[in-house]
């Protein structure tokens, strides 16, 4: 139990880390000058979070 409580402020705790900082950091990050495969990696970067985030989600409750 105490595990699974646990994982839960955890799962918390960075969803509002990613809502707070992450995305607003790489909304408000200018990419002018940038080459287009610097933007396009820079890009991706807001889809790895979303993907780990429902990875750590998704082995908090045993699906993975």
């Amino acid at each position: 139990m105490a595990n699974f409580l646990g994982g839960i402020v955890s799962l918390v705790l960075s969803i509002v880390l990613i809502a707070t900082v992450v995305m607003t950091t790489i909304k408000n990050t200018s990419t002018t000058g940038w080459t287009t495969a610097e933007t396009s990696a820079f890009g991706l970067i807001s889809l790895v979070v979303i993907f780990g985030l429902v990875y750590s989600a998704g082995a908090l409750f045993g699906m993975f």
